[in-house]
């Protein structure tokens, strides 16, 4: 069946038009790798509730907003803050940690290769663990904590953000949300994918409420009610990729003719859903269900959709001089990435290699690949902004005008808005259609990035499958390790010590790591001068202590020290 499909989408590209591709300005070789792993860890510096500082790489990040649904009786700690803004927004929230999930689910084996899994998971848990928490009953969903009016009026440290915050909207039997609920069906669907091998209990959880959410969305047809900050402009596009992923579970064809239903609706703007010139967003959510429908499915429907998407934007949509696809002055860059990850899901289902090359130019153009030669992903390159719109990176507040000097706290791997369709940009923190960064913003970023990275040559990635066995196999494809991990468990914990001081004490003679040849991260040497002493034993049970946040050295997957 798989093989029909992929034979069908390609003889659907023979006898189409050919594609054409405006490239960037530049051809560059960049490290995608590092822009991976930093374009996760951004997520840290949005950490919102009381365990905000845990797992979080950037230590100006603390415990925030603490009493986070107390005005309703629920604990709704937790979850992230959306933008520069400490808001927690329903849609944007949602959205993220669909696709965030969507990309670990889709390309785990290169999280796996460079190693970022473990932090790609912790990330999503901490979003669904907060999405659960906003689901105290099958008929109930918050979806919102904070007043974006009032919370604009601060420019400080979330930590000290003063008063506490109201939860002013809930989808339940009265009030409808069925594109908030849809888009977190999705989410915990998704996670549910991801976690059911690591821990079937919450899976499950997860599942069961995004069967609960989706039934709630259907049943009670409507807009949700925020009317300012994230307008919704459909639903039936999140109850769509909703029922997608629900049925990439279940394979339930109802799912498929509620599908069916949705997609017979016109949207906003009397146009059909199947002839999309958008790109997968917030309020968006179609090419994500053509894209997922045409691998799942094969109809010649989701095909032709993603062709007429994907011609418009290569073909005809405006582009900067610089090569980047210009769709919309406010965050330009979330759509070409967004379009990136979504032309490399098709490129994957396809083989057709234009896709991968106009993916790989807008990701190349964010990374530097651009008249300005610099890059939009701060601490990426040698040039990126200073001024990010972001509060608590920011440092400072509104009196004197402060908050528009640069940065106090290096807002690492966070993706800006980006540049004007003359490929100009202003480093100015109050031009925020520029400069603000955004979870949505990373989201596809993060997926495109590892597309991207599967396809750079760049890294090993394990197949799970190998080809036919050799006598004398090539070098063995590698795994990741962290640092500290001495007996490879994928945790680092007082076990690790006991490997280390009896290993010190010559009661062993090799670490547990060392017996596996696809290791060749030193992962013992935790300071790096190559060496295996009592030093590195002082840094290890430091870190275990959690007297300190990360290890002084950082490798690759090949041993070699990158920082």
């Amino acid at each position: 069946m798989k093989k029909t499909v992929v034979l069908l989408i390609v003889f659907t590209f023979l006898i189409t038009s050919l594609f054409s591709i405006s490239t960037s300005s530049a051809a560059a070789s960049h490290d995608y790798s590092t822009a991976l792993r930093y374009s996760i860890l951004f997520f840290d510096a949005n950490k919102c509730g009381p365990d905000a500082a845990v797992d979080n790489v950037f230590d100006w990040r603390g415990a925030c907003h603490t009493s986070d649904g107390s005005e309703i009786g629920l604990d709704l700690t937790g979850g992230y803050h959306d933008a520069g803004d400490h808001v927690k927004f329903g849609l944007p929230q949602a959205y993220t940690a669909a696709v965030l999930g969507w990309s670990l689910y889709e390309y785990k084996n290169v999280f796996d290769a460079t190693g970022n899994t473990q932090k790609m998971l912790s990330t999503l848990k901490y979003f669904t663990d907060y999405l659960l928490k906003c689901h105290p009953d099958a008929n109930t969903f918050y979806y919102q904590v904070g007043d974006g009016q009032a919370d604009h009026t601060y420019w400080g440290a979330p930590e000290v953000q003063p008063g506490s915050r109201p939860v002013p909207y809930v989808a339940n039997a009265s009030n409808p949300g069925s594109d908030v609920c849809g888009l977190t069906s999705a989410a915990l669907t998704i996670m549910y994918l991801n976690y059911k091998d690591i821990d079937s209990s919450y899976a499950n959880k997860c599942l069961k409420a995004a069967k609960e959410l989706y039934n709630m969305g259907k049943t009670n047809l409507g807009h949700y009610a925020e009317n300012a900050f994230y307008i919704s402009h459909s639903y039936w596009d999140d109850l769509s990729f909703a029922a997608a992923w629900l049925y990439a579970v279940e394979k339930d064809p109802n799912y498929l003719k509620e599908i069916d239903s949705y997609l017979s609706n016109k949207t906003l703007w009397g146009e059909s859903p199947f002839n999309n010139k958008w790109t997968m967003c917030w309020d968006d959510m179609y090419m994500a269900v053509f894209c997922k429908l045409a691998e799942l499915t094969g109809e010649q429907k989701y095909i032709d959709a993603m062709n007429f998407n994907l011609d418009y934007w290569m073909n005809t949509l405006t582009t900067t001089p610089g090569g980047l696809k210009y769709l919309d002055s406010w965050g330009a860059l979330r759509y070409a990435s967004a379009e990136a990850f979504i032309a490399m899901r098709y490129y994957e289902l396809t083989g057709n290699e234009a896709f991968k090359s106009f993916a790989k130019s807008q990701i190349d153009y964010i990374l530097g690949s651009n008249p300005l030669n610099m890059s939009y992903v701060i601490g990426y390159g040698s040039k990126y902004p200073k001024c990010p719109h972001h509060r608590a990176a920011n440092g400072y507040t509104y009196a004197n005008g402060d908050n528009a000097k640069p940065a106090k706290n290096l807002l690492l791997g966070a993706l800006v808005g980006g540049p004007n369709m003359s490929d100009g940009f202003t480093d100015d923190v109050n031009l925020y259609q520029h400069t603000e960064v955004a979870l949505d913003y990373n989201a596809a970023f993060v997926g495109a990035l590892a597309a991207v990275n599967k396809f750079s040559g760049n890294i090993v990635i394990p197949t799970s499958t190998p080809t036919s066995p050799s006598p004398t196999p090539s070098t063995p494809d590698l795994i990741w390790c962290d640092v500290g991990d001495l007996n490879a468990d994928g945790s680092v914990n007082s076990v690790d010590i006991t490997y280390m001081k009896r290993y010190l004490l010559r009661g062993i003679k090799v670490l547990p790591y060392q017996e596996n040849e696809r290791i060749r991260i030193p992962v013992a040497d935790t300071n790096g001068d190559g060496q295996i002493n009592s030093s590195d034993m002082a840094l290890l049970k430091r870190y275990v202590l959690r007297a300190i946040k990360e290890f002084p050295v950082k490798y690759d997957i090949y041993g070699n020290i990158i920082n």
